[in-house]
């Protein structure tokens, strides 16, 4: 064989011995040179940070309302209602106070509110709000109101309007669900006119 035969020869020898090596020599260099794993390094600073793995539609959805119960109902099991249910809370007792008075003027409340099944979806379940509700001696009529309930079925919020004027915020939650005869509590913020009540009832559920 020629010299410049072996020389060729001994060039791709060498060449091909490089390009083997230099795998395993890129993985030392990138680790040796990570301050996450030199010596000396907090071993803390080896932790990894990749992020978690997401469930499914379903986990994803439960998680945003705040589990099986929804943003409502905590992590009660699903109950179930049908469309034109009706949930009706009639209070036992009931007290409001005028909002800015730090509760100088106060007395006694009192008031039934409906609450009919629209819609079901995913997250919980649409409703139409009725009723009427007394405070300070006047009664208000519900005269248009929707809200919410978790699939959980043991909690409401809405909103909606009354007569004689009135508007008002409303969330209920049940010691149990709503679908049966529990008790359970309600709390409204309340305005007719310039003046805003706060107004906590207590009472029955028929579902």
């Amino acid at each position: 064989m020629k010299a410049s035969q072996i020389a060729v020869v001994a060039l791709g020898a060498a060449v091909m011995v490089a390009f083997l090596a230099y795998p395993a020599f890129a993985t030392t260099a990138s680790t040796n040179n990570n301050p996450a794993t030199s010596s000396g390094s907090p071993a803390a600073a080896t932790s990894s940070t990749a992020a978690p793995q997401m469930g499914g539609p379903m986990h994803r959805i439960a998680a945003f309302f705040g589990g099986r119960g929804g943003l409502f109902g905590g992590h009660s099991a699903a109950t179930n209602f049908t469309t034109g249910q009706t949930i009706t809370l009639t209070s036992t007792n009931g007290n409001y106070f005028v909002v800015g008075s730090q509760g100088l003027t106060n007395g006694t409340a009192s008031g039934t509110l409906t609450f009919t099944v629209t819609g079901k979806l995913t997250a919980g379940y649409i409703l139409n709000v009725g009723g009427s509700l007394t405070v300070a001696g006047t009664t208000y009529n519900v005269t248009s109101g929707s809200a919410v309930m978790g699939p959980g079925g043991s909690g409401i919020q809405g909103e909606g309007a009354t007569s004689p004027s009135g508007s008002y915020i409303v969330r209920a939650t049940a010691h149990g669900d709503f679908s049966g005869t529990t008790t359970s509590r309600v709390s409204l913020d309340f305005s007719s006119g310039t003046t805003e009540y706060a107004v906590v009832l207590s009472g029955t559920i028929t579902g």
